[in-house]
C-alpha cells in the first residue's frame, strides 16, 4: 500500500490556500452589502434613517438624478447631525444657537447651489420656507 504524504511546507500552503478560498464568500457577500448601501453598515451614523428618508423626499419632490442623490445624502447626514448637536449644546443659550444654526443653513445652502440646478434650488426654497406668523403678530400691531 502507497501512503502519499506531503512536506510539511506543502501542507501549510494548502491550509492558508483552504482559508483563503473559504473566506471569498463572506467578503463578496460584504461588498454586495456596502454596493446596496451608499454607506457601509459599519460606519452608518445612528440618525442615518432621517436623511435617507429626507434625501429620498427631495429627490422625489425635486426630481432628483442619482449623481445628485449621492451628493446630497451625506450633506443631509451632516446637517441634521449638526442641528442636534447645536440644539443640545446651546439649548440654554438661544441668540447662540439661532447664530450656529444660520450659519449651518447658509453652509447647507452654499451646498445645494453647488450640487442642484437652479430650477431645483427654487423649488427646495420654496418647501423650506419659514410658516408665516399669525395675523396679530405679522402686522405689527401685536
Amino acid at each position: 500500500m502507497f501512503v502519499f504524504t506531503l512536506p510539511l511546507a506543502m501542507k501549510t500552503t494548502l491550509t492558508i490556500l483552504g482559508l483563503l478560498l473559504g473566506a471569498l464568500p463572506l467578503t463578496a457577500q460584504a461588498q454586495m452589502a456596502d454596493r446596496q448601501n451608499p454607506v457601509p453598515a459599519f460606519v452608518r451614523p445612528p440618525g442615518a434613517a432621517a436623511a435617507t428618508e429626507l434625501t429620498r423626499e427631495m429627490a422625489a419632490r425635486l426630481q432628483l438624478n442619482e449623481y445628485q442623490y449621492l451628493q446630497l445624502l451625506p450633506l443631509n447626514q451632516t446637517r441634521l447631525t449638526q442641528l442636534n448637536l447645536l440644539n443640545r449644546q446651546y439649548q440654554n443659550d438661544q441668540l447662540t444657537r439661532l447664530a450656529k444654526i444660520a450659519e449651518l443653513e447658509a453652509y447647507y445652502e452654499q451646498e445645494c447651489r453647488r450640487i442642484l440646478t437652479p430650477t431645483q434650488l427654487s423649488q427646495l426654497q420654496q418647501t423650506q420656507q419659514p410658516a408665516s406668523l399669525p395675523d396679530n403678530e405679522s402686522n405689527g400691531l401685536g
